[in-house]
């Protein structure tokens, strides 16, 4: 509709100025052609009358009568009289509201084509930020995955959905001169060759991506990759390059190809934009990883810093201990007599078995710090696995331990040393603080099997309960009793459960007093540990780094 009145307008004003001009042209002629008719009355010379009647008759559009001077000049006059009356008639050709209408006409016409054109920025305005708001979404994956390349992957896949762009790869820049440009994340089939990009591939005269890069501006192949090579040797078309840019920096550059021509005029904009978030993204990504890993690295110095000193406390009690007595015993051992050795080498063996215990429990400490424990994953009887645990107290401790529920359970599952070491731990604590005995009960359910082992010591603050499975962690109140502990026990029982993907849970018996922990084993989750038949043969290695 606004070209209508748009056309019309001009229409109307070329037609009103045509008309306004051969009015004044005619009236100018009226006016020229009275002027002559009178200067042919004042002159006096009858050749120059004649030529002044020729003349005002051409001007007046009509031919002399053929009568005399004075009746050619009256016939002439009364012509001009009826000319002017016309053009006096026609004025309103002229008429300034004629004028004001083509105006009007022409301003509304450029009124709606404004406002035709502010209507199509903003619905463009809006599939730009339909768009945006859609293809972000793959940005709230930067949290879901631990991997940011994992998330790229998401974001570029967003892209391809909601744009014409059917395939894409982002490549990032590297310090190797030799592979300069490595694939980072991809979607669809848009890969550069798979051999090494050198650096050298990247100067800007000699492909799209090294002009790019040093424009810090997109390029295009063209829709017949005649615009020039991506790179050296290569061509591919409707490509697309994108720099990716963090604090005026290149990152890398984002690859995008479309089936559709001339796609890249259309698009620009919202690619545009979309490349600098990327490039926000993957730098920050970028940032963030080696701020982990500095954290990490801080977290495990420091931790090294804590068991140095740990170690080096907990090593000091037993070996003072054993030294004490042994240097007794070698300076007045002639004046003890038999009981009093026996007693002193007693504490010392006592003491050994302690330091013993301590460093064996330090070395699996130190080894899962970098790896998970081996786990050799199995189906065993349990009642010959109880009577080897049983095996590791002697005979006055063992008549304190009561078995609960091995009647019920005759299968467990899980690696059978690492669950002795958890179990053992469990139950020489129990049998530090409780003043009776200690229970060890199996329990077996629909997804696996629990060992839970109980004192009826004083048990645990509930301040503390939380912080208990921390390694060289002690109950202030058990630090100042006089039994000792290293505080690995409950450390080294979380990772065996966690490493079986199992749970251990610690917590006071309030009805009869007594202190528990409950190891919870789930069954095979492999499909080769899914045996129907539960066997001492069936079993699976598992191994993680």
């Amino acid at each position: 509709m606004w070209r209508v009145l748009l056309g019309a307008g001009v229409a109307w004003l070329a037609v009103l100025a045509r008309m306004s001009y051969e009015w004044h042209v005619r009236y100018r002629q009226m006016l020229f052609a009275v002027a002559t008719l009178e200067e042919s009355t004042r002159v006096r010379d009858r050749v120059l009358q004649v030529h002044l009647l020729h003349l005002a008759s051409q001007l007046l559009g009509v031919s002399s009568p053929a009568v005399g001077v004075r009746n050619q000049t009256a016939a002439l006059n009364e012509v001009a009289l009826a000319a002017l009356h016309r053009l006096a008639d026609s004025q309103w050709a002229v008429s300034p509201a004629l004028w004001a209408i083509g105006f009007v006409t022409m301003a509304v016409a450029i009124y709606w084509i404004k406002e035709g054109r502010i209507d199509q920025l903003e619905r463009e305005h809006r599939a730009l930020k339909e768009q945006l708001l859609a293809i972000t979404k793959g940005w709230a994956s930067l949290g879901e995955h631990s991997n940011p390349e994992d998330a790229m992957h998401s974001i570029l896949a967003e892209v391809a959905q909601h744009t014409v762009v059917r395939r894409a790869a982002i490549y990032r820049l590297t310090t190797d001169r030799s592979d300069s440009l490595t694939l980072y994340a991809s979607h669809g089939k848009l890969a550069l060759p798979a051999r090494s990009i050198p650096e050298m591939f990247l100067e800007p005269q000699r492909g799209l991506i090294g002009e790019a890069l040093a424009t810090a501006q997109p390029r295009y192949s063209g829709d017949d990759a005649s615009l020039g090579y991506v790179i050296p040797g290569v061509r591919m078309e409707r490509v697309a390059i994108f720099p990716l840019l963090y604090q005026q920096r290149s990152w890398g550059i984002l690859l995008l190809q479309s089936e559709q021509s001339g796609w890249f005029s259309s698009q620009r904009d919202l690619l545009e934009v979309l490349a600098q978030e990327i490039g926000i993204a993957a730098a920050s990504a970028d940032a963030a990883e080696e701020v982990r890993k500095h954290r990490l690295m801080e977290d495990r110095a420091r931790m090294q810093a804590e068991i140095l000193a740990n170690v080096s406390h907990e090593l000091r009690t037993p070996l003072g201990l054993v030294k004490g007595y042994l240097e007794t015993l070698e300076r007045a051992g002639e004046r003890l007599n038999v009981e009093e050795r026996t007693e002193f080498l007693s504490v010392a063996v006592q003491e050994t078995h302690e330091l013993e215990t301590l460093i064996d429990q330090l070395l699996t400490m130190s080894e899962w710090d970098n790896a998970e424990p081996p786990l050799h994953l199995e189906w065993f009887s349990l009642e010959p696995w109880v009577s080897q645990l049983l095996g590791r107290y002697p005979i006055w401790e063992r008549e304190r331990i009561r078995l609960v529920g091995l009647n019920e359970v005759h299968r467990g599952f899980g690696d059978r040393r690492s669950l002795t070491t958890a179990v053992s731990d469990l139950v020489q604590n129990a049998l530090k603080y409780s003043t009776r005995q200690v229970d060890v009960g199996f329990r077996e359910e629909r997804n696996g099997w629990r060992i839970q082992v109980r004192d009826y010591g004083p048990g645990v603050p509930a301040a503390d309960l939380e912080k208990i499975f921390e390694r060289f962690f002690r109950s202030p109140a058990q630090a100042q009793s006089e039994i000792r502990g290293s505080g690995l026990g409950l450390a080294i029982v979380k990772r065996i459960a966690e490493a079986h993907g199992g749970t251990v849970q610690a917590d006071n018996v309030p009805a009869e007093g007594g202190f528990r922990v409950t190891i919870f084993v789930p069954w095979a989750q492999h499909p080769k540990q899914a045996l129907s038949e539960r066997g001492e043969g069936a079993t699976w290695t598992r191994r993680q780094a």
